[in-house]
């Protein structure tokens, strides 16, 4: 039941009928009184303890927990811990000496974030050579698409490398944030209404989910394939969520380490992006501020309502749910959804980005 906090009138007027009752030929209603002032002090106390209790009270449920530490106590008691920063890596491209092998250690730059190689490397008769490398900070930030350029940070400690160094077909995945409270939140309250199986559907996104920058997983057993399944995800900081080689590396090497062993060795997928192009028509209050909240909220929406459409269980995408993100952005007056047109129909591992945002009168 919830907890009711009394004001400080109510608990006054209580504490007033117990002076007369158990202090007879007492007034606590008389000015200048001392009992009028130990009624105030007693009552302000006792609100000040109610507000407490009240707290702790919500602490004492993970659905209601508001302080991370608690959160944090609620979610370990069945073992799931919050998720703790992790560093972009994988492979860069560029070239050196011939036949020459370079040390591990060597850094590179990308903006504000530095890269270090994680293991030697021989290049080849032509000078080519290929790298691995992790990000020093840990974070999101250090992720890089596919064929993004890092830069040489010491050329002149390394003369014969290369000055600009192409990231792989892979990308450089994997970086993740801390794990914020809600996010903890909703990974212990699934983990509560899905015990493990044993080998469950609910159990391999969870191993996915246990990924530090996955936000959501969803594990699909294909029909008459058996020892087959699939797991989607989706990772935190990439163009849609859309997870890149790198990502699913990191995700299909989580799940290597826990899967049942009759399970198939490739199961870790990224979804296949499906831009929905959008055209807004009478938008009122029509702002830069408006029009950016709009295509986050839109953005927000996928990741939170949909899941990518399987070969044999189709997802549909109601237009509905996007003309009410548009009308629950603040500011917004009015507006007309002109496209699209029709509900959205998700197969075949599809999964709803954001395409172009059009607007028109």
């Amino acid at each position: 039941m919830a907890w009711i906090i009394r004001s400080p009138a109510e608990i006054s007027g209580r504490l007033r009928g117990a002076f007369r009752q158990y202090l007879p030929g007492t007034d606590t209603a008389l000015k200048n009184n001392v009992l009028t002032v130990i009624v105030k002090v007693l009552a302000l106390l006792a609100h000040e303890f109610e507000l407490r209790m009240a707290a702790l009270s919500r602490q004492m449920f993970l659905t209601t927990a508001t302080d991370l530490r608690w959160v944090r106590l609620h979610a370990s008691e069945i073992g799931i811990y919050q998720r703790q920063p992790s560093a972009a890596a994988g492979l860069v491209t560029g070239s050196g000496a011939a036949q020459a092998v370079y040390p591990a250690g060597i850094r590179l730059v990308s903006g504000d974030m530095t890269y270090l190689t994680t293991a030697p490397a021989l290049s080849g008769a032509d000078g080519s050579l290929s790298f691995a490398v992790a990000c020093e900070i840990k974070g999101v930030a250090g992720n890089r698409e596919a064929g993004g350029l890092l830069g040489l940070a010491d050329p002149a400690l390394h003369p014969s490398l290369s000055l600009e160094w192409t990231v792989g077909a892979g990308g450089l995945g994997g970086g993740a944030d801390v794990e914020g409270i809600e996010e903890l939140r909703a990974r212990a309250l699934a983990r509560k209404r899905n015990p493990p199986g044993g080998g469950t559907l609910t159990d391999y996104e969870r191993m996915a989910t246990d990924v530090p920058g996955v936000l959501k997983a969803w594990a699909y057993r294909p029909q008459n394939a058996p020892g087959m399944l699939v797991v989607y995800f989706l990772f935190a900081g990439r163009a849609g969520s859309i997870p890149q080689p790198s990502d699913v590396a990191v995700v299909q090497a989580a799940i290597d380490a826990r899967r049942m062993i009759r399970l198939d060795d490739s199961v870790a997928v990224a979804p296949i992006a499906r831009p929905v192009n959008v055209t807004i028509g009478g938008l009122q209050s029509d702002t830069d501020e408006i029009r950016a909240a709009i295509a986050a909220g839109i953005a927000a929406m996928y990741v939170a309502r949909c899941r990518p459409g399987y070969p044999d269980d189709s997802f549909t995408l109601p237009i509905s749910w996007i003309s009410e993100v548009i009308s629950g952005v603040a500011g917004e007056e009015r507006h007309r959804l002109v496209a699209p047109s029709a509900d959205i129909v998700l197969t075949s591992g599809q999964f709803p980005v954001n395409g172009t945002i059009a607007y028109v009168a």
